[in-house]
């Protein structure tokens, strides 16, 4: 079979529900790094936001825009992540083209180069991912290029890419199989690859789940007509800024009247003797408990301590999971704690 070189077209009427690729719990550990960032910079701990002096107001509002920066910089990571297929074909393409001016070209290392170039969805998946770059897309690959030839060594050795090197033209639905595989294979055999993309982006290690789900996610939900669902960018109005903000913000304002409540049920009270990120941790969960109406008591609970288990001491979790159940039933028997909406209140 010979060789096609599909057109791209792009489909007219789409009808695709937009989803961020944000999660909550995603937020919830942009903001808890946020608040960590502003205590431990800016000299604020007895300090409220009204008294702030020019410098820490200063210092303030870097920490909140940096907190807007980070949720913007997921995104983008995704999308620099999702667009490797085609970056990975250019340059083996680049590759092949040196091949074929050889006065003795190999054939079948010719052929072999060529095997992302005949996938229509990389070039589909690049397509969507270009028309979502922001104008301050801070990701390249040329940085990275230098990593290429290992990776396609790696391919070389994978079983689901030999078997699909055979076909001059495969199924779409072998493509999607192929760049499922093909993620996988990166993220869950090598590490190496982990440690590239670690020293590359900083927020890797955070980002890590809910990038790689959403990459299968895209490549799943994609069609053979050329759509391709990709998630929503984050906007200043868009969900996961305005829950970020909120958090912080909110934490910020109210940071001494938490301590002052976490005193009351606490015997020997002393926020010095407790991990920053513990009491970091305690302060946020309050603001869901008292400013957060929609989100349920017990699912902010949960996310917090699963939070807890990544982000600080071996012994916080129990310790943190003590606290905050001895909160909830003095703020809920007090009435200070208002959910509104259908079973959002614990009976």
């Amino acid at each position: 079979m010979l060789h096609q070189i599909v057109e791209i077209v792009r489909p007219i009427f789409v009808s695709l529900q937009p989803r961020s690729m944000i999660s909550r719990r995603l937020v919830r550990i942009k903001a808890l790094q946020a608040l960590y960032s502003y205590q431990q910079g800016g000299n604020t701990d007895n300090v409220s936001l009204q008294n702030l002096t020019p410098t820490q107001q200063e210092h303030y509002q870097n920490t909140l825009a940096n907190l807007n920066d980070s949720i913007n910089q997921s995104y983008d990571f995704f999308l620099f992540l999702l667009d490797l297929p085609f970056q990975l074909s250019t340059y083996l393409l680049e590759k092949q083209a040196i091949e074929k001016s050889k006065f003795y070209p190999d054939q079948q290392k010719i052929r072999d180069l060529s095997i992302l170039d005949r996938m229509p969805l990389v070039k589909y998946i690049h397509r969507e991912v270009e028309d979502n770059k922001s104008k301050h897309f801070s990701f390249d690959w040329s940085e990275l290029v230098g990593q290429f030839d290992q990776y396609y060594e790696w391919m070389q050795t994978w079983e689901f890419v030999r078997d699909i090197n055979i076909f001059d033209a495969p199924s779409f639905q072998q493509q999607q199989a192929f760049l499922e595989e093909f993620y996988a294979n990166l993220f869950e055999t090598k590490e190496s690859f982990f440690d590239n993309l670690n020293d590359y982006y900083s927020g890797w290690s955070d980002d890590e789940l809910y990038t790689t789900r959403e990459i299968e996610k895209t490549i799943q939900g994609a069609k053979e007509n050329g759509v391709v669902p990709i998630p929503e960018k984050p906007t200043q109005s868009s969900e996961e800024i305005e829950m970020a903000q909120h958090l912080f913000t909110t934490t910020c304002k109210n940071s001494k009247v938490y301590e002052s409540q976490v005193a009351e049920i606490s015997d020997n009270w002393d926020p010095s003797r407790i991990a920053i990120m513990d009491l970091l941790i305690i302060k946020l969960t309050l603001t869901e408990f008292l400013h957060c109406p929609t989100i349920p008591v017990k699912v902010t609970i949960n996310e917090y301590l699963e939070i807890t288990k990544n982000y600080s001491t071996p012994n916080s979790s129990r310790f943190v999971n003590g606290v905050l159940d001895k909160l909830r039933i003095v703020m809920e028997s007090q009435g200070l704690i208002q959910k509104s909406g259908r079973g959002l209140r614990d009976k």
